[in-house]
């Protein structure tokens, strides 16, 4: 099997900076070909000396990579990119960045990769990295949900703009970040001009056991914002695979557009392996994972952001799936 090319995705609200920061990328990572994906090309912004021709929805810049704009839908635009290499001798690309609107939130570009088994065979989502404003990031997240959105789903955030705010205004932008989000790791940047090195091949939606919270293991058990909160889930008793089954696939059925993203290892009675899930929303996998270790803590986690989300609700529930207690309240 070829290998897939991995997708990274770009977000952050009106005049964060990521069109910027898609150009520092463009002239920075040489040794790569990235095909750009971006909402409008015409408006977006990208460096017009970088184009170099058209072919339709194809352009072509002088450092060899591609843009394309989204046609009719992102799975659409995917699809087209691959088109463009197979049938009309685009050369073949490494990575694809996929730029979105300001105003759009990450969840459906991630759920794409979930719902389309074709496109995962030749696709291998990576990244969210999410720009900050942090002049205005205080304003807009009370004001704008898709700010609140775009936080929530972040695996990096590039601070932008920091030149413009004071040491007290920058404390105050992490903590609310961490708050959120306390999974996603920060950087700060003028500019946009990042170290690129923490924005790609993290591939925080595989099915591995890497980015289980262990910042929050340390930091907090949970924590809230107004409507944003990272809650962390835990019990230290083997799970009823049977109870837990029941309960998640009810709180999806009733609570999944309140959960952003969530992710789990249980410990699962008489089995020697851990299971590993998460998912987006709706939509969710699991796999089994690597064996528990004799002597080890066989500890149960699982690690939700969303909204609105009842804390000692969740972990009531959470502790009715540990072994010999499956009746959920």
């Amino acid at each position: 099997m070829a290998k897939r090319i991995p997708v990274s995705i770009l977000t952050g609200f009106l005049g964060s900076g990521k069109t910027t920061l898609v150009n520092e990328i463009l002239s920075t990572k040489q040794e790569e070909r990235i095909a750009v994906i971006v909402n409008e090309f015409g408006k977006v912004g990208i460096d017009q000396q970088l184009v170099i021709g058209t072919e339709e929805d194809i352009f072509e810049l002088n450092n060899g990579c591609l843009c394309c704009k989204v046609r009719t839908d992102l799975i659409n635009t995917l699809y087209a990119l691959i088109q463009a290499v197979e049938e009309k001798g685009h050369t073949p690309f490494d990575r694809v960045l996929i730029e979105t609107s300001g105003l759009a939130e990450p969840a459906p570009i991630a759920q794409s990769f979930f719902v389309d088994p074709e496109l995962s065979e030749v696709y291998h989502l990576d990244t969210i990295v999410t720009v900050i404003d942090s002049y205005h990031f205080l304003k807009h997240v009370q004001s704008h949900e898709e700010v609140r959105k775009q936080v929530a789903f972040a695996d990096q955030f590039i601070l932008n703009k920091t030149d413009l705010v004071s040491k007290v205004t920058m404390d105050q932008v992490k903590k609310k970040l961490n708050a959120m989000n306390p999974e996603a790791q920060i950087q700060t940047t003028l500019y946009s001009k990042a170290d690129l090195r923490p924005l790609f091949n993290h591939f925080s939606f595989d099915m591995g056991e890497k980015r289980l919270s262990k910042k929050m293991n340390v930091d907090v058990a949970h924590s809230h914002d107004e409507d944003i909160s990272s809650i962390l889930l835990k019990s230290e008793n083997d799970m009823d695979l049977q109870a837990f089954e029941q309960w998640f696939n009810r709180i999806v059925d009733e609570k999944g557009e309140q959960m952003y993203r969530y992710k789990g290892i249980l410990s699962i009675e008489g089995f020697p392996k851990r299971v590993v899930f998460q998912g987006v929303h709706m939509l969710f996998g699991g796999v089994v994972g690597s064996p528990w270790k004799t002597g080890e803590s066989r500890i149960s986690e699982f690690v939700i952001i969303g909204k609105d989300l009842d804390y000692d609700w969740f972990q009531s529930q959470f502790i009715f799936c540990e072994s010999k207690k499956i009746n959920i309240q």
